[in-house]
Formats: structure tokens, C-alpha cells, sequence
């Protein structure tokens, strides 16, 4: 009796310190390197750095073109400016394929938009958040794209120059919430192409079913959303745009890959019809996984050139 006892409490206590082990990666994400920079694809470029409200340093390139629009590319989270190498491994990496967001940057040079890409906190070359560099998926990083269009705004060359965004996942969650928070600080953006934007507790536990089956989900998800709530100043029920995009006010291009096996559909319908600005949402059909979602624009960029063309 007794060993069963102990193989039972030895069980529990390895569940436990998964589950603990996997909140970690929901609220720590990848610091990735940057392998490439705009020159490997023909633009120029500078290295610049600035600073978001709560003293974050932030380290970006922008891409300097002959016109009076922006474009500003926030990234997923785990990835980085660039993107993610092939070359980086990580127990909590998501995906394996290289993803460059610097292709798309190419497309928008050849249609003369000027381009500013930066990492956001707890990324790649800018710093760690106070917290200790815990991930928000929005609820933090909101304050780097703020600190993004403050920079705009006071730098003379690009000042008056109207803003578009073209933003990823937790790129795409932190646009909008920082459009909700701080409208003046982001007062020149005239559009948005939000790409997978996502409500974390969705994208954990549709993640788990996919990797663990469901059963291993319904284990599993209960105590990790525990965990994170615990340790993060955000419940993981909170980490989502969907509060927010009732305040959109500029025309917003939402994107999602239709077989996306980390969503529930609707979740981006959810963000979709409760957005009262200007909208569409656009599926992309044929694509097997949530990255190909993200390399999308890269390959066939004519959507999104379309709607900048018509809105920025």
C-alpha cells in the first residue's frame, strides 16, 4: 500500500512540475538572435534605440523610403524583428521553419513606404521588462508600440508622416491595445493589419490539445492557467485584444489562417464583430499551420499593399 502510495504522490508531483514547467514558457518567451538585418535584403537601414514610458530600452531599423507614409511591423512573441531562425532551438520554440518578417519589409520598400521594425521587450536585442521579463502578450508590450509612435513623433525627418501598422500575433494584440489605451500617443496611425491576433487562454489550451491530445489538455490546461496567474501581474484569461478593439477607430484588416490547428474560430470572429471601425476579415485558405500565416504576406503581399493603398 505504501508504494502505491508514494508512485501515486510521485505522479502528482511530476504533473505538478510540468505544468509548472509549461506556464513558464507562456509567460517567459524565446529570446531569439537576429541573424539578418534590412541590407541582406537590399535596404538601408540604421540601428536605433528608444525608450517606452516605463524605461525599457528598445532596439529597432528603420528603413527609410521616398514617401510620406510609415509602416510599422510588430512581431510575434518568442520571435524577433527579423523573424525566427531555423538555427535557434528551444524546448518551447513553436516553430521550426524560418520566418522572415523582413520579406514583407521588402514589399513595402518597393511600394516607397518608409519602415520601422523593433523587438519588443523581453526580445532579441531590446531589454528586459521590470517584471523580471515576463511576457503579457499585449497587456505590457502595448507600451513598446507606443514608445514606437512617440519615437515617430519626435523625430522630425518622419514626424508628420501618416502611420500604418502591420502586426503579428502579440505584435497585433499589443497595436490594439495601445489604440485603446493611449489614442493620443498613437493619433497618426491610419490603419491596421492585424494578422492572428490571439486570446492566450485560447491559443494554451488549443496548443495542448494538439500536443497532448485532449485528455492531456483537460489535465493539464487547469493547473497551468494557475501557475500563470500566480506568477504573472496578468491572468491568463486577460491576455487578449478582445477588451479592447471596441476602441479601434482606423480601418483594420483582420487576417487569419482558416485551418489554424492553435485557435478557436471564434476567437478572431470575436475580435472581428466587435470592432465598430472600418473592417474586413480576410481567410487565408490552402495553409496548414499558423506560421504559414505568418510567412504569408511574404510570398503575396498584394492583400495587404491593397489595403494600405486604400487606407494609409
Amino acid at each position: 500500500m505504501q508504494i502505491v502510495t508514494a508512485i501515486v504522490l510521485i505522479i502528482i508531483i511530476l504533473y505538478a512540475a510540468f505544468a509548472y514547467f509549461l506556464s513558464r514558457t507562456v509567460i517567459h518567451l524565446d529570446r531569439q538572435p537576429v541573424p539578418k538585418n534590412p541590407k541582406d535584403y537590399g535596404m538601408e537601414f540604421q540601428n536605433i534605440e528608444f525608450q517606452a514610458e516605463d524605461k525599457v530600452n528598445l532596439k529597432g531599423w528603420p528603413i527609410p523610403a521616398k514617401s510620406n507614409k510609415l509602416v510599422v511591423i510588430t512581431h510575434v512573441g518568442g520571435l524577433t524583428k527579423y523573424g525566427s531562425t531555423r538555427e535557434f532551438s528551444s524546448f518551447s520554440k513553436l516553430y521550426n521553419e524560418e520566418i522572415e518578417f523582413l520579406k514583407i519589409a521588402r514589399h513595402l520598400y518597393d511600394e516607397a513606404y518608409n519602415v520601422l521594425m523593433f523587438d519588443f521587450r523581453n526580445h532579441s536585442e531590446s531589454d528586459p521588462s521590470p517584471n523580471g521579463g515576463k511576457a503579457a502578450i499585449g497587456l505590457e508590450e502595448y507600451k513598446d508600440v507606443s514608445a514606437a509612435t512617440t519615437y515617430i513623433q519626435n523625430n522630425e525627418t518622419i514626424k508628420d508622416m501618416d502611420v500604418g501598422f502591420v502586426s503579428f500575433c502579440t505584435g497585433a494584440n499589443s497595436t490594439i491595445i495601445a489604440m485603446s489605451k493611449e489614442p493620443n500617443k498613437n493619433r497618426n496611425v491610419k490603419c491596421l493589419v492585424a494578422i492572428q491576433p490571439t486570446s492566450m487562454e485560447v491559443f494554451v489550451r488549443t496548443y495542448l490539445k494538439r500536443r497532448f491530445s485532449p485528455l492531456g489538455a483537460k489535465l493539464l490546461f487547469p493547473l497551468i492557467k494557475i501557475f500563470v496567474n500566480i506568477q504573472s501581474e496578468h491572468r491568463l484569461e486577460d491576455m487578449s485584444p478582445a477588451d479592447f478593439v471596441k476602441d479601434i477607430k482606423v480601418p483594420t484588416l483582420y487576417v487569419q489562417t482558416r485551418n489554424d490547428p492553435w485557435t478557436e474560430p471564434s476567437d478572431i470572429l470575436g475580435f472581428y464583430e466587435n470592432t465598430s471601425a472600418p473592417k474586413e476579415l480576410y481567410y487565408l485558405e490552402g495553409l496548414s499551420h499558423r506560421s504559414h500565416g505568418y510567412q504569408y504576406f511574404g510570398e503575396h503581399p498584394e492583400k495587404m499593399l491593397e489595403w494600405l493603398k486604400k487606407y494609409l
